[in-house]
């Protein structure tokens, strides 16, 4: 898949110069991905094959400390796992992000969010400026980037790539997986605040909560807000207790039920529809394959 669901545009595509940067002398490392039916930048496979990685870096550098870093904002470098693809590429890079959605140490496969699309460092310089992922590869951290377009899918050209989603937003809900006994939940976004009324202030290992909303970094930690029991509480996306994770809307029924949520009712809607689109998709593919067959 592609590192956004539904439809891309690329304005500026890998090896262009003339850039806004540098008076136009700048060359340009990556590819500029701009998702148009979702916000979310998720890990992409290589040709069609599914890859993993860990999260090396996931952090946004200021200005005022002179490295050239600062110009991608909040950033994600995933590094890949050794030899599942046959080229130079070792790192993966997710720019100009509006916050980050995974943390350093993570482990993140094909499919996997990543971040939320923004305009963070020079983004925000462009005439005018858009939101996008400026998406690069290099083959080592300090390295120039490489063609990026066995991981984009598509040419390295301007113009519109995939095919429209329904919604606006992914359809699959978004889930802590709680991986440890020592992930902790809190009652506001502070590491002070935590929630001793809940099972002594630890959220269950090996449930998943819904997620309602990633709150971004606060304190140096990445917050998210959760259902707990069919209650707003908080939680602190830790590598070694945590992770978020995609469901899709019957494996999220089934997580909801498990930990006794209240967002059954919505869940339920949400099934329904994508019954409905599975349905109506074998439809079409039947009615198709039934003109092959005439003609």
């Amino acid at each position: 898949m592609a590192i956004f669901k539904g439809r891309v545009r690329v304005r500026y595509g890998y090896s262009r110069w003339g850039y806004t940067r540098n008076n136009g002398k700048g060359w340009h490392g990556g590819s500029d991905e701009e998702g148009l039916d979702s916000t979310t930048i998720r890990m992409p496979d290589y040709k069609g094959k599914s890859i993993s990685g860990r999260v090396v870096t996931a952090r946004k550098v200021d200005r005022s400390t002179g490295s050239k870093t600062w110009e991608w904002g909040w950033y994600v470098c995933v590094e890949l796992d050794a030899g599942q693809t046959p080229d130079a590429v070792n790192y993966l890079y997710f720019c100009h992000n509006a916050r980050n959605l995974v943390s350093v140490g993570q482990r993140v496969k094909s499919g996997d969010a990543l971040a939320v699309m923004g305009n963070t460092g020079n983004a925000a310089l462009a005439s005018p400026p858009f939101a996008h992922c400026h998406f690069e590869v290099r083959a080592t951290a300090a390295g120039a980037g490489l063609d990026p377009t066995a991981y984009t899918g598509h040419p390295n050209a301007v113009g519109t790539y995939g095919e429209a989603i329904d919604e606006t937003e992914d359809s699959d809900m978004k889930f802590l997986e709680v991986t440890s006994g020592k992930c902790e939940v809190f009652t506001a976004p502070d590491v002070n605040a935590v929630d001793k009324h809940y099972n002594g202030g630890k959220l269950t290992e090996g449930v998943c909560y819904p997620v309602q909303a990633e709150v971004g970094s606060s304190g140096g930690y990445s917050w998210v807000r959760i259902f707990v029991a069919g209650v707003q509480r908080y939680a602190v996306v830790l590598a070694d207790r945590c992770r978020l994770v995609t469901l899709s809307p019957g494996d999220a029924f089934a997580a909801c039920v498990a930990q006794g949520g209240g967002e059954t009712a919505e869940l339920e809607k949400q099934l329904e529809a994508a019954n409905a689109r599975a349905q109506e998709a074998d439809r079409r593919l039947a009615d198709i394959k039934a003109y092959v067959a005439e003609v």
